[in-house]
């Protein structure tokens, strides 16, 4: 695609303009310092750069402050947001799997939540945690696995039934 920002710019809708990588750490500024020594990046403040990809870190709004189930990476502490605005696809993709596998390197638990999810190893990451057990009468999710499970599930189908 051909526009005023060259010829492999995203459009800002494009699904691969944007992800957020969900971190199980507290310290988002180590988060980004590990992740700028294992990927030998310039120091550049608070903000990296991987190939096409801007990122920063940010506090996770839904974090409880307690510890969260080990699955339930939206109440994971950080977040680190990633934008692309030049670049192809393919490079983005590319560039979230290099954060992802550094992050896994370091020890950090991380998923990416994203339209491209497909195409990043273990699903962006989800694959490596697993899913908590259905209730045994084949309804809603176990207690204690928190709430984001129940809320995956479109509105239609939680009509009528008892979350």
């Amino acid at each position: 695609m051909t526009n005023d920002h060259g010829p492999s710019s995203l459009s800002p809708d494009s699904a691969y303009s944007d992800a957020s990588i969900y971190v199980d750490a507290e310290a988002a500024p180590r988060v980004v310092a590990r992740l700028r020594d294992s990927l030998g990046l310039e120091d550049n403040g608070a903000e990296l750069t991987v190939g096409p990809v801007r990122v920063e870190d940010e506090p996770n709004d839904y974090a409880t402050g307690r510890r969260a189930h080990p699955s339930d990476f939206l109440q994971w502490p950080t977040v680190l947001e990633c934008e692309a605005a030049d670049g192809a696809p393919a490079e983005v993709v590319q560039a979230v799997t290099a954060l992802l596998e550094a992050l896994c390197r370091g020890g950090f638990k991380a998923v990416a939540a994203c339209d491209f999810e497909d195409e990043l190893p273990a699903r962006g990451g989800i694959d490596r945690y697993p899913c908590p057990a259905p209730a045994p009468d084949g309804g809603a999710v176990s207690s204690g696995t928190g709430t984001w499970w129940k809320n995956l599930m479109s509105p239609g189908k939680r009509k009528g039934r008892n979350l």
